[in-house]
């Protein structure tokens, strides 16, 4: 059995409800404590005035736009990030994160999040 992550409190971006319950389920599986799920950034946004996650996983165009200022902000807290997306994006502020294609399997996000949380083991 693979060894979990210690991921504590995971910040899901995904506008798709049965891609985030499937993602919520796969880092429950990898390690997560607490999983909170936003579709929109004006709601990420206004979570991160009083919250930091430990961990995020972003997809980059939520159903109210382009996540860039959500993403700046957590790279400026240093948040590891995950951007997992099924096409590409321009935007250099996704360029910094972690890259997982969608759709993605548990061993692949599991990976993932190793190699950005070597701290957390």
């Amino acid at each position: 059995m693979e060894k979990k992550v210690n991921l504590g409190h995971v910040l899901v971006l995904e506008d798709e409800p049965f891609i985030s319950l499937d993602m919520e389920q796969m880092l429950r599986e990898c390690g997560a404590a607490m999983v909170t799920t936003f579709g929109t950034r004006t709601e990420a946004l206004a979570w991160l005035n009083r919250n930091q996650p430990d961990v995020a996983v972003v997809d980059p165009r939520l159903s109210d736009g382009v996540c860039a200022d959500v993403v700046e902000r957590l790279l400026a807290e240093d948040v590891p990030l995950v951007i997992c997306s099924g096409a590409s994006i321009d935007d250099p502020a996704f360029q910094r994160g972690a890259w997982l294609d969608k759709p993605t399997t548990p061993d692949a996000l599991r990976d993932t999040l190793k190699g950005i949380c070597k701290s957390k083991m």
